[in-house]
């Protein structure tokens, strides 16, 4: 459930109850060991997993919800001698990003669905021998991080980001740096569809997250996002919206802190710590299009790293959240979709296995909202009427459990929740959702939420399940438009 037309408005939601996700162990390439890092929205991961005999570690990229296949899913390499291939990245296309690591590392990108190519995929440096790609977008521009070699430092590394499927240009794709005393490195980690980029990099000494414009440079007067009160930040991933993820030192630099950044805003200390599992630290390390953050945290007592799903203010442990009685315990997350599913890795029966969290129930918004987002309904309507179905498993099911409403308003670029207040009508109570026959219900009062466009969350037990959006416009009379009151 994804509409690329109203990027730019999505926002939170959030996970709270268990048994919400099914969990897939993905296996190995043949040995005992394998480690994810991204999926795409047709539910294939990528990473890196140990071949037959741990001889070697290469990239894999699976079938769209399917686990790793050792005969097809092995992409292979450039044809160096290194043994370690990783992947580090995938978009829509099922291009994947990635690199070698060994004495000199080269970055690769794939075609479409397709094995490494050492004829087409090397993507080249800023001019140094060692290039790592860390990021791709539905465009195919790559970002990472490459070696220069030159005045004021001889050695270091600068963020790139490339033209859409093409190799690395220095003339034209050295992102710079934040500059200032020792503002000498940076490095790229994520790349939205709008060509902005987020990373890390040094300034004053310190190492501060950034967040470009869009396919411009590090701007330092701008990009520099600040940090949660400590020194240090680190930007690891980015939205459709401008939202950044990351990590940062709170205030007195005694523990790092996962964050989540409003659209194209610097952290806010504020709002903008998004908290741990009980421990002395959290790292986020994806986002999708609606707020949703994945990562890892420690969990009370410092003795376990667990991955955590967080939305709606809350940060929940995916093994609170998955069926009872899974062999995989899940350590940390690495990214997530549109469509709520996660790539993440576990302890498996006592091995480190990539695996994939599914969501267990998805509604589907019904008429009179159209499930493309194409509505638009007169400022001047009085009510609203919000329905949804739901699916278990995939399957339709009339068994439904107590869902809750929330209302996000776009404006300006921003994006506003709405207090339920303004949307109650009589019929309805507080933010539940009523529930008749196989159906969701709900009665917004649209005259109250004036002119604008809006998407509607349904959650059930805090964890977000679905969503509608529409607009409302102003009530026109041939040339005369009337607003909203």
């Amino acid at each position: 459930m994804k509409f690329a037309w109203f990027l730019g408005l999505l926002f939170a939601a959030s996970p709270c109850f268990a048994q919400m996700f099914t969990l897939t162990d993905l296996g190995t390439l043949g040995g005992s060991e394998s480690y994810a890092v991204g999926i795409n929205d047709s539910g294939q991961v990528v990473g890196w997993a140990s071949i037959s005999g741990n001889t070697a570690t290469h990239a894999f990229r699976t079938a769209p919800n399917r686990p790793i296949n050792p005969a097809t899913d092995d992409i292979g390499s450039l044809g160096g001698e290194s043994s370690l291939w990783l992947s580090r990245g995938i978009n829509a296309s099922a291009q994947v990003v990635g690199n070698s690591e060994g004495f000199f590392t080269h970055a690769f990108r794939t075609a479409p669905n397709r094995p490494i190519n050492p004829a087409t995929d090397d993507i080249g440096s800023l001019g140094g021998p060692i290039t790592e790609a860390l990021g791709i977008n539905d465009s195919g521009q790559a970002v990472g991080e490459s070696l220069i070699i030159g005045a004021p430092i001889p050695l270091t590394f600068h963020a790139f980001r490339t033209a859409p499927n093409r190799p690395i240009n220095p003339a034209t794709d050295d992102l710079g740096t934040l500059g200032g005393l020792g503002g000498d490195e940076s490095s790229a980690s994520g790349i939205n569809d709008s060509g902005q980029v987020a990373g890390w990099a040094t300034t004053g000494g310190k190492v501060h997250a950034f967040r470009t414009a869009a396919n411009s440079p590090i701007n330092p007067a701008t990009d520099d996002i600040g940090t949660l009160g400590g020194v240090n930040s680190e930007a690891l991933g980015i939205n459709a919206f401008g939202q950044v993820v990351g990590r940062a030192y709170t205030a007195g630099d005694s523990a790092f802190h996962a964050f989540r950044t409003a659209p194209n805003r610097p952290i806010n200390p504020a709002t903008d710590d998004i908290g741990t599992l009980g421990g002395g630290g959290s790292e986020a390390l994806g986002i999708n299009a609606f707020g949703q953050v994945v990562g890892d945290s420690l969990i009370t007592g410092n003795t376990a790293s667990h991955g955590f799903l967080y939305n709606g203010g809350v940060m929940h442990d995916f093994n609170n959240l998955i069926l009872a009685g899974s062999a995989c315990e899940v350590d940390l997350a690495t990214s997530i979709n549109d469509s709520g599913q996660i790539a993440a890795n576990g302890n498996c029966s006592g091995q480190g296995h990539a695996v994939r969290l599914d969501p267990i129930y998805e509604a589907f918004v019904q008429q009179p909202i159209n499930a493309d987002g194409s509505s638009v309904f007169n400022a001047k309507r009085g009510v609203l009427p919000v329905k949804f179905t739901l699916t278990q498993y995939d399957a339709p099911t009339c068994t439904l459990l107590p869902a809750t409403i929330s209302v996000t308003r776009a404006s300006g670029g921003t994006l506003a929740s709405v207090d339920a207040s303004i949307y109650l009508t009589p019929a309805d109570d507080g933010s539940n959702f009523r529930i008749a026959g196989c159906h969701y219900h709900y009665n917004l009062a649209a005259r109250s939420l004036g002119v604008g466009t809006y998407r509607v969350d349904i959650s059930i037990n805090g964890i977000f399940v679905g969503h509608a959006v529409f607009a409302i416009k102003q009530a026109c009379r041939g040339a005369r438009c009337i607003a909203a009151k």
